[in-house]
Parts: structure tokens; sequence; C-alpha cells
């Protein structure tokens, strides 16, 4: 029973944290316009942009099982034809010329074409003016963050000082009424010195408040801020995929041309030359793996969405 009461107090002290940050939020101008454009325009332009990707990587994927299927149909396509050639040479006749001596190559590497290149029609557009939008927005913040950082520094060194300037004048009234009652007015020394007293102790408690209002304000919007950076998607994350991309795609760029140049050889010889600069490409480079790494960092980025949008609208909306 104990734990549940407690459990309660948490709910309702939670709740009414939340309804005074978004109070601030409504009246910061700034934080109104990012609590409003983040759930609206950039986290849905990311997620877009991360589902197009993901379906421009698993393309790809489709495209490296056809190209690993023509180098496997190319490899056996080759065998036979050194194994054709050496039967000739033995029976002492000439080599046939066959039609399609890479028959099935070709028929491999012709899907491939057909299938397109696998980034085509990926738009990049949004998402990068959302990620772009999200990155000013958290620098703004940041430094919004140090600026209340030295407000409150400088709040409390002035009020200190203030306090020390009041003390000083309550003391310099007592001391203005003794003085008088030491020079025989002591009526005179009583009324200036009740009235001294009092007015100044009448300006305290306003005073007081005026700095607490200060300092309440920034103290809120501290909390506002350091949650907006806290609960805002990495940036940096983004823009690690985003060189991966760039990367993957030059790749896939150069496989492509060289599927292309293969295709237009009617030439043996050349073919030969094609595929084996082909082979040494898919070797040199793990395009599977350098794929199946991005699919994971982009799976990871729109998991993250879900529960930042969440958190950021029971903070921001009501």
């Amino acid at each position: 029973m104990g734990c549940s009461s407690t459990k309660l107090r948490s709910s309702a002290a939670a709740d009414l944290q939340a309804l005074e940050l978004k109070k601030v939020i409504q009246r910061n101008p700034e934080l109104a316009a990012f609590a409003k454009e983040y759930p609206e325009f950039i986290l849905p332009a990311i997620k877009s942009g991360l589902d197009d990707l993901d379906r421009c990587l698993d393309k790809a994927l489709f495209g490296v099982g056809i190209i690993h299927a023509a180098i496997e149909h190319y490899e056996e396509e080759e065998t036979t034809k050194q194994q054709q050639h050496r039967r000739n040479k033995k029976k002492k006749k000439a080599d046939t010329k066959e039609k399609h001596a890479y028959a099935k190559t070709v028929a491999k590497l012709k899907e491939l074409k057909r299938a397109g290149h696998p980034f085509a029609g990926l738009n990049a557009k949004e998402p990068q003016q959302a990620l772009s939008k999200l990155r000013t927005t958290m620098d703004r913040l940041r430094d919004r963050k140090k600026e209340i950082k030295a407000a409150l520094r400088s709040t409390k060194r002035w009020r200190n000082l203030w306090d020390v300037v009041f003390t000083a004048a309550f003391i310099g009234v007592l001391v203005c009424s003794v003085v008088l009652a030491a020079t025989g007015a002591v009526p005179v020394a009583i009324t200036a010195g009740t009235a001294g007293a009092t007015a100044i102790k009448a300006v305290e408690p306003w005073a007081n408040s005026l700095w607490d209002e200060r300092e309440t304000t920034l103290r809120d919007e501290k909390e506002v801020v350091k949650m907006m950076l806290d609960e805002g998607l990495s940036v940096h994350e983004h823009d690690n995929i985003r060189s991966l991309v760039v990367k993957l795609w030059t790749d896939v760029e150069t496989i492509m041309k060289k599927v292309e140049f293969v295709l237009q050889q009617e030439d043996e010889e050349a073919m030969q030359v094609g595929m084996t600069e082909l082979k040494k490409k898919m070797e040199a480079v793990d395009v599977k793996g350098s794929i199946n790494s991005l699919k994971d960092k982009v799976d990871a980025c729109k998991k993250e969405i879900q529960p930042s949008e969440s958190k950021f609208l029971k903070i921001t909306r009501d």
C-alpha cells in the first residue's frame, strides 16, 4: 500500500513538472517553434528518408546476389570453355566459335540491368533538410544552455550583492537612529528609525520575489532545453549513415559501370577482361557486408524515433 502511494505521488509530481515545462515552452517563441516543428516535420521527414533508404539497401542486396550468381556462372562457363579447348587441342581440332559461350553470365547481368540502379529514386533532399534543421536547432539549444548557465551565475552574484546592500542600508538606518538618540532627539530617533526600518523591510519581500521569479524562469527554461537536447535524435549517427551511403553509392556506381562494360562486349576476350575486373572489385570491396552494416544502423535509428517522439510530446503537448 505504501509503495502504491509513493508511485502515485511520484506520478503526480511528474505530471505537475510536465505541466510547468509546457507553460515555459508556451512563453518562449523559439522553444515553441521547435516543439511544433520537431514532431510535425523533422521526425516524419527523417523516418521517411530512413524507410526509403532501407528499401534501396534491400534492392542493393538483391543486386549483389545477382552479381555473385553471374560470377559463378562465368567461372562455370569459363571452365567448360577451357575443357572444350583442351579436348579440341588433343583431337587437333580447331575451336568452334560459340555464339553464347557465356550465355548464363550475360543473362544474369541483364537481369541486374533490368532491376536498375538500387539507389535510383532515393529521396535524400527532405531528410537532409530536416537533419540540417535539427543540427541548427541542437546547436542553438546547446548555446542557449550555456547562456542560461551564465545568467544563473550572474543572477546569483547580483542577488548576493543586493543582500549586502540591503543589509548595509538597514544597519545604516539603525545607526542613524542611535546617533539621533545620542544627541537627545529620542522621539525623532524612534520615529525615523521605525519608519526607515519599516520601509526597508517592506521592500525586502518584493525584491526577493523578483530574484526568485528570475531564477525560477531560468531554471525552468534550463530544464526544457536539457529535455529537448536529451530527447532529440543523435545528428552524429545520421551524419555517419549519410557518409556510409555516399561511399556505398560510389562502389555500386563503379560496379554497375563494370557490368555495363561486360554487356557491351561481343568479343569473348574483352568479356573475360570485363568479368575479371568485376570479380576483382567484388573481392576488394565487401559490398554485402557494407550493406548489412548500414541496414543495422538504419534499423537502430528507426527504433530511436518512436520513443524520442513519445517522450518529447509528453512534455511539449497538452
